[in-house]
């Protein structure tokens, strides 16, 4: 620690030991000691953002957190990453400022103070995904996010409707994806992958993602798979959530049959497919364009034939290329 002016003596420390500077709001400055003279200063840079984090979703435009009454937190790349959530439910359930009705692997309905559905808006780079028009039931349409390709997540706790409109009486969950980086002095390329595997539901991820960025343009691409079986509970848990059978549909017909594993929530699995393709291009200091697709799949229930036990082929349902955000695809 330094004194009131700033010094501090540095005699404890030998010449091959690095030393750290470190002060609220500014970058933490790492060096060694033989590279110090006496009477050097040393000059952090500043850097507030952690402690001021900028929010867009309260009024459109850029302001600080602490300058805006709403309640409203945010999650950011890091965190997100850190949390490695499997969907986008997890990744607000894992916040612990949302409420998720999750009564499926598949599925997960965020709830704020008792909304949801058409009173909670979600929206994918400021495009809405759900308006007051859909029904009241919980949707499961947050899972056809891919948290791998969020940058950051903002929620805003209480009413947004004079920013939104009405269907955001509840509350608003904004998802902020990759965004394009421009290059200075030549076109780079950059990215990043990740394998994920699962016990619980032998869950396989694969995702990759990648950044062309020049002058003027940039191009940003992210690709994940996702591949669930039947959910596994744990095997110390009550005996009331055993599942000692299920019903399948046959020759249009339910028939219940008798579930060979009662650990195994049949039939939970399924498959999604995420695709997000996002283009930059400034021309000027003054102009930018962009465009912005995303395209989402998620396989039926049940993904597999649950008497013969193998697994089904066919065309991913209601999958469909949408301009700026992705279509809602579970009923």
């Amino acid at each position: 620690m330094s004194d009131i002016e700033g010094q501090v003596d540095l005699k404890t420390f030998t010449n091959q030991e690095y030393i750290y500077f470190q002060s609220i709001s500014y970058a933490t400055l790492k060096i060694l000691k033989r590279n110090l003279s006496k009477d050097k200063f040393i000059r952090l840079q500043q850097q507030s953002d952690f402690f001021n984090p900028i929010i867009l979703s309260a009024s459109k435009f850029e302001q600080r957190a602490q300058d805006i009454p709403q309640k409203i937190f945010a999650v950011n790349k890091e965190e997100i990453a850190f949390n490695n959530p499997q969907t986008s439910a997890d990744l607000l359930q894992q916040s612990g400022q949302v409420f998720v009705q999750k009564s499926q692997q598949g599925g997960g309905s965020p709830m704020i103070r008792g909304f949801s559905t058409n009173r909670l808006l979600i929206t994918v780079d400021g495009v809405r995904m759900n308006t007051a028009i859909f029904r009241s039931g919980n949707l499961q349409n947050v899972i056809s996010i891919d948290p791998l390709s969020v940058d950051r997540s903002e929620v805003i706790r209480g009413p947004g409707s004079v920013v939104y409109g009405s269907d955001a009486i509840g509350g608003v969950m904004n998802f902020y994806t990759l965004k394009p980086h421009f290059q200075k002095d030549s076109v780079q390329i950059s990215g990043g992958g990740l394998l994920r595997y699962a016990t619980a539901n032998n869950e396989n991820t694969g995702h990759l993602n990648f950044n062309i960025g020049g002058e003027k343009w940039a191009s940003a691409t992210s690709v994940s798979v996702n591949f669930f079986d039947d959910l596994r509970m744990g095997s110390h848990g009550p005996d009331d959530y055993l599942r000692d059978s299920y019903v399948i549909r046959r020759d249009n017909q339910d028939l219940l049959v008798t579930n060979d594993n009662p650990l195994l929530q049949r039939p939970t699995g399924y498959d999604q497919l995420n695709i997000l393709q996002k283009f930059r291009y400034q021309p000027t200091q003054d102009f930018e364009f962009g465009l912005g697709l995303i395209y989402s799949s998620t396989s039926d229930f049940p993904r597999y034939d649950s008497l013969d036990r193998f697994r089904e082929s066919g065309e991913p349902r209601n999958a469909e290329w949408f301009y700026g955000a992705t279509k809602p695809v579970n009923d």
